[in-house]
């Protein structure tokens, strides 16, 4: 651990001794003393109502509860100004909560040592965090805050100063005395109005950092929009309690205005800290990520427990007729039929919030299939299936390599944590490998191990369409470099054999018609010459034409090499079967041409349909031969272009004198390309691409 690693926690446990102390401490004297529940008069600037004043210790004991821990992990595990910001409310709220006790304390007991400081600590402890916590949100959302946001950021730390300052400095009642107190009247006498000013600002930029959340929250992408909701919903009642605590004494307010204001920090403080956790740390969670999801659940359950019980207290016996406590003992039952559905849904958007995405492995799985399917042939696609992963799984980088293809590898990103890699199979084969690294600093969660586990075969799947798209695009590339050099073959057999060859033989076939009338035998032997040279060139071409069109069976017949074909699009995820009746007896084109197109359609058919199931079967009708591709996959729309697939295979069908038909609907898709057994003139047809429910 590095000495940097090392001051960050020993900072974090400090600030979680020192504000659960305070918490502790302020509990413990209010328990044994006895003491009153109304704070001293005078301590606070704040001219909130004696009933709210009251509640100012006890949401000073749960800030420090809850923001103690929240910040320590903040700053143990990532330096932001965010978990320093926190530490400060955390040990400034335990101050405050202690400071109240340790005054009512002092009121009782004569000459309590630094009586004055603490009775005015419960005053200024709690304000630069609480001041603070308006303008916190625009530092949790993003790593660089936009100009206008800062600028709402340093106007708040400005307030927060201003009004920290003021209550640290204030004596408006005789006794107890504050020590730091500045002994001028005049200042005294403006500290409380200037005091709540900078409240009023401090709830404007509350309400403004509001709305900034709900307008990010609106244009966020999905895998974030978890964490923002949250952090939105507990801001917002932050916000809410803050305005009720800014009322001035002497406001008739109704019951319910004051039990919000102790029930909205109580919720706040359970959604708010949370939010936080998950924005600001991500995968920096690990190992706390279980903790924090049970503790957000079980502090949920418990605040809607509440809250069910007291509206059933009102809604029952209005409900119920006959009065009496009869009635009432339908409200534990209520309550106990709507735990269990209330703890479901509970659970399912706080997985949402804690893991993101990875909390629905079905959504997850979902996701990646959609990306898998638009993959691009070879490196690019491999590419784009890494970037995914990445994303999706909120990874530092990611790894895949072909075992088939040995130059077939992409990565995305970079980390330099300790790699998790796994085998990606086609049966019992390794095809490839996937290999996994967290973010720099973290490691990865149960949760995303166990997603990974799963998506294996899904990787597998996609890296075989990558290998599969990529040896057809070699194959391509490799077609279009053999017809280039056909073409120079070609070139240089015309211009430099062929053409001076058949200028020689129409030369002597000149010098035959001048000598056959006096010298006959001369002629007929020169005739015989010339013969013998047509020959030689009849054949040059011949074999000329067998160099530029080699077949691509390489050897094998028709059926063995469409075998070879299918199993190498064949997986768990894809299952392709081939039949191919007798075809020894086709011309070498024709088999080629069944061959290419076969080719394209499998390659179609898995790259783009998203099929589970294809067959490929090739027969002899009559005096044709028919290649028949059928997959149960999307099909194709009827108003779509042809792409470089189809009008190939169509080009090499009508080469030969057949024709393609593609029919696509809802079941599946069924390429079928007819060619006659003996050359035919080229069809001028095209590609039928019929709409509705294919007949395979």
């Amino acid at each position: 651990m590095s000495r940097a690693s090392r001051g960050r926690r020993v900072a974090a446990n400090s600030v979680w001794v020192v504000s659960w102390g305070l918490a502790i401490a302020s509990l413990a004297i209010a328990w044994r003393a006895g003491l009153p529940a109304e704070p001293l008069p005078g301590v606070f600037l704040s001219q909130a109502p004696v009933a709210m004043q009251s509640r100012f210790d006890d949401i000073g004991v749960a800030v420090a509860l809850v923001y103690g821990p929240v910040s320590a992990l903040i700053l143990a595990r990532r330096p932001h100004p965010v978990g320093v910001i926190l530490a400060v409310h955390a040990v400034g709220s335990g101050l405050a909560a202690f400071g109240v006790q340790y005054g009512l304390l002092g009121a009782q007991v004569p000459d309590l040592p630094a009586w004055g400081f603490f009775a005015f600590a419960a005053g200024w402890g709690f304000v630069p965090g609480t001041f603070m916590t308006a303008a916190l949100p625009l530092l949790v959302t993003r790593e660089r805050v936009p100009g206008r946001q800062r600028v709402i950021v340093v106007v708040c730390a400005v307030v927060a100063s201003v009004a920290f300052f003021l209550s640290l400095t204030q004596q408006s009642v005789a006794e107890p005395r504050n020590p730091l107190a500045i002994d001028d009247p005049a200042y005294q006498a403006a500290a409380s109005d200037v005091y709540t000013m900078l409240s009023f600002v401090a709830v404007a930029i509350s309400v403004t950092s509001s709305v900034i959340l709900v307008v990010r929250w609106a244009r966020a992408a999905p895998g974030v929009r978890a964490g923002l909701a949250w952090l939105t919903l507990g801001h917002v009642f932050l916000t809410a309690s803050y305005l009720s605590l800014v009322l001035p004494d002497g406001v008739d307010l109704p019951p319910w205005v004051i039990g919000f204001g102790m029930v909205a920090p109580v919720l706040g403080q359970v959604l708010y800290p949370a939010a936080i956790l998950v924005v600001v740390l991500g995968q920096r969670l690990w190992g706390v990520e279980l903790v924090v999801s049970r503790l957000i659940l079980w502090s949920l359950l418990t605040v809607s427990g509440v809250f069910l019980f007291l509206l059933l207290v009102v809604l029952v016996p209005s409900i119920v007729p006959g009065g009496g406590s009869g009635p009432m003992l339908l409200t534990p039952v209520l309550i106990a039929l709507a735990v269990q559905p209330l703890r479901r849904w509970l659970q399912r958007r706080i997985d949402a919030l804690v893991y993101g995405e990875g909390a629905d492995p079905a959504r997850l799985l979902a996701r990646l299939g959609d990306r898998i399917g638009e993959l691009e042939p070879g490196a690019a696609g491999l590419q784009q299936l890494c970037e995914a992963l990445r994303r999706v799984l909120r990874l530092g980088a990611v790894e895949v390599t072909s075992a088939v293809v040995p130059t077939l590898a992409a990565s995305s990103g970079r980390a330099d944590g300790v790699p998790v890699r796994h085998p990606l199979l086609a049966g019992d084969r390794v095809i490839g490998e996937l290999v996994v690294r967290a973010r720099d600093g973290q490691r990865l969660d149960r949760r995303t191990l166990r997603v990974l586990d799963d998506i294996v075969g899904l990787v597998a799947a996609a890296l075989q369409l990558v290998e599969a798209g990529h040896v057809l695009e070699q194959a391509r590339g490799d077609l279009v470099a053999l017809r280039g050099e056909e073409r120079r073959a070609v070139r240089r057999e015309l211009h430099d054999g062929l053409g001076p060859s058949l200028a020689g033989i129409g030369f002597g076939l000149a010098a035959v018609e001048n000598l056959l009338p006096a010298q006959p035998g001369r002629a007929e032997r020169m005739l015989r010459e010339l013969a013998d040279d047509l020959n030689r060139r009849v054949r040059a071409v011949r074999d000329l034409a067998n160099e530029v069109t080699p077949s691509p069976l390489d050897g094998a017949t028709l059926g063995e090499a469409l075998d070879e074909l299918a199993a190498r699009f064949d997986s768990a995820h894809l299952r392709v079967g081939a039949v191919v009746d007798e075809a020894s007896v086709l011309p070498v084109a024709l088999q080629d041409a069944i061959y290419f197109i076969a080719a394209e359609a499998l390659a179609n058919a898995a790259r783009h349909a998203g099929a589970s199931r294809i067959a490929l079967r090739v027969a002899l009708r009559g005096d044709e031969a028919e290649v028949r591709v059928v997959d149960d996959g999307a099909g194709i729309d009827a108003g779509a272009p042809h792409g470089v697939g189809l009008r190939t295979m169509r080009e090499r069908a009508e080469e030969l004198g057949g024709t393609l038909e593609v029919a696509s609907g809802r079941t599946g898709t069924v390429v079928t390309a007819r060619m006659p057994l003996r050359p035919a003139p080229p069809a001028s047809g095209h590609v039928a691409l019929a709409a509705g429910t294919p007949d395979p």
